[in-house]
């Protein structure tokens, strides 16, 4: 197939080195203005290809606009400079949301005693469905299993493979 030389480049680095290295180039301006990277995403919304940077506020108030306006402001011209992604790109800063994914072992730790909502891959007996909610009791060594507890006197363990999703319910 002949290549289309007026067409943009595609993406030829790492999506996670990429989500890395704008990591290292954000976070101490995030940080400087009193927020934290809750996570970092960059993916091709079929249209365009799409940085998002989502921030949250460790004092736990509310991420607002203007809030990511600022961090826009900031973090824009830093990562413009260092050039870190090959093809051009929209950069998006946003807050979690209230519902927010917990993707990662430092969102897990966070939400240790506290109400999540689960998803599963596929319906599990012990909650006789795909989708519940309970506290999340114990993250298992290198995060294979969970422990949640759906009443104080039913506690019951899931192996990581078999969860799709765990969402935080904030209020």
């Amino acid at each position: 197939m002949k290549k289309n030389k007026n067409r943009p480049r595609e993406k030829t680095q790492p999506k996670k080195q990429i989500e890395q290295t704008v990591r290292e180039l954000a976070k101490t301006e995030i940080e400087k203005l009193g927020y934290e990277i809750w996570d970092i995403e960059y993916y091709n919304d079929g249209t365009e290809w799409i940085l998002e940077i989502t921030i949250e506020n460790p004092s736990g108030i509310s991420i607002s606009f203007e809030d990511c306006e600022n961090v826009t402001r900031a973090i824009g011209p830093i990562i413009d400079q260092a050039d870190p992604i090959e093809n051009s790109y929209c950069l998006a800063v946003g807050s979690p949301g209230l519902n927010r994914e917990l993707k990662n072992a430092g969102h897990l730790k966070k939400y240790i005693g506290k109400k999540v909502t689960v998803k599963l891959f596929a319906k599990n007996e012990t909650i006789n469905g795909k989708i519940f909610e309970a506290e999340l009791k114990e993250i298992g060594g290198a995060e294979k299993d969970f422990v949640f507890e759906l009443a104080e006197t039913e506690s019951f363990a899931i192996a990581k493979k078999e969860i799709a999703h765990i969402y935080a319910i904030d209020v």
